[in-house]
């Protein structure tokens, strides 16, 4: 007797097969614990490649795991977290693949180099100006007509050169100073390719904004102050205290007003003045007070503070009392202490992350200085070999941990955090 037929499989739940075990395959490739699991996964086959470069998988899987910290972008290119920082294996693959050399750049009009003024979601924004001295990389005074400006993506290698600003935007104002240069934060629901750019510029009467956004490749002023609410005293320089925080749309200027927080929300394009009582305490001259959002979505200043006459070795939070019907009401929160052995300087601020510079203190002292002459004015000692190894160093602001990121010869006024993935996690920005 002839054994019965195998039952015929049905054709519609074999052809969905493939798609259930891509399905079950990303939910698994979604709990990998780190980027960097994620990235050898990537590497073991087609397949896996296939899954994990998807735009679904990849919107998925940035919404779970925060963008590692991967370095800095800086005057002189990127440098990567080295270890044991806990991000190395991934700062050093991207930093591989990546051209922070910017040389797939047109050059601008000026011939001097391409640098960086700020970095997120991946693009970096560039300037190029007609004086370009990394010895004066923080003091720079650039006219506003003088200011080339591109967007990069150091990774695909893709850039847009920006158009110059108007005169017709730029003359109805008189002589303008750039006083700040930004990515916008874009929407969730915008292309992830398209940007906005917003520079700052001032003269004694007027502070105004310029914006430019990638889709309609234009300029225009969305917003203006009247300077008389901030006295006589203007910035003549970048020498200012600015501060981002992209998630909530607000950017903060304090030097040189130190009574007052000059505050511009990018998403209703309104400008406001904070007083505050911070001049009644004493600041020291190692880099610019740091502006973050706190617990409770009001401003927190962070500056060096030297408390015990040793040089700058604590980190004084001040906060503002949220509800308070006093515009003035800010109070001491706490102090964060320094390892003593080192002098610091502050960079900046992102991610709830401060960002300093520590050198050891019994190295040469005029070195060592945030704002010597000899540093400022002699670029030579910013290149010796002889020069003391510099730490460069994360503060959670909520934790007070410290990570050191990475070890240069060279004391950066200004570097700009990078944080992002390498490939296969990144997509082109532009």
């Amino acid at each position: 007797m002839a054994s019965p037929a195998p039952p015929i499989a049905d054709p519609q739940a074999l052809g969905s097969l493939p798609t259930l075990i891509d399905e079950l395959l990303e939910e698994i490739f979604l709990r990998l614990p780190t980027p960097a699991d994620v990235a050898r996964a990537s590497a073991a086959c087609t397949s896996f490649r296939r899954i994990i470069t998807a735009r679904s998988f990849l919107r998925r899987f940035r919404a779970i795991h925060p963008p590692p910290l991967l370095g800095f972008a800086a005057y002189e290119g990127f440098h990567p977290a080295q270890p044991p920082h806990p991000s190395a294996p991934l700062a050093r693959a991207f930093a591989d693949a990546a051209d922070f050399s910017y040389s797939f750049v047109p050059a601008g009009r000026w011939p001097t180099p391409w640098r960086p003024r700020d970095v997120r979601q991946g693009r970096v924004l560039l300037e190029c100006t007609p004086d370009c001295d990394p010895a004066f990389e923080y003091y720079d005074t650039v006219l506003l007509g003088d200011l080339d400006i591109a967007v990069c993506d150091p990774l695909s290698r893709r850039y847009s050169l920006l158009p110059s600003i108007p005169k017709t935007l730029r003359g109805q104002h008189k002589i303008l100073i750039d006083f700040g240069l930004f990515f916008a934060p874009t929407g969730e629901d915008e292309d992830e390719t398209t940007f906005r750019v917003v520079c700052v510029a001032c003269n004694k009467a007027m502070v105004v904004v310029f914006e430019f956004t990638s889709i309609t490749g234009q300029w225009h002023i969305p917003a203006y102050h009247n300077c008389s609410s901030l006295g006589t005293v203007m910035p003549d320089s970048r020498y200012s205290s600015s501060c981002h925080d992209h998630e909530q749309g607000r950017f903060y200027w304090m030097v040189p007003w130190r009574n007052k927080l000059l505050v511009l929300d990018v998403f209703s394009m309104e400008i406001s003045i904070v007083n505050n009582n911070l001049a009644n305490y004493h600041m020291h001259d190692s880099g610019k007070p740091l502006i973050v959002l706190g617990r409770d979505r009001t401003p927190e200043v962070f500056f060096l503070a030297d408390c015990f006459g040793d040089g700058p070795t604590d980190i004084i939070r001040i906060t503002k009392e949220n509800g308070s019907g006093s515009s003035d009401a800010w109070q001491f929160e706490n102090m964060i202490s320094l390892p003593t052995q080192y002098n610091y300087f502050t960079l900046g601020a992102a991610e709830g992350f401060l960002f300093l510079r520590g050198t050891l203190q019994d190295h040469n002292s005029e070195y060592l200085s945030g704002y010597s002459s000899d540093d400022c004015s002699d670029n030579s000692a910013h290149l010796s070999v002889e020069a003391p190894d510099v730490e460069y160093l994360s503060l959670d602001v909520k934790t007070s941990e410290r990570k050191k990121i990475c070890v240069m010869k060279r004391c950066f006024h200004t570097v700009f955090s990078y944080f992002g993935y390498p490939p296969p996690l990144a997509k082109p920005t532009i």
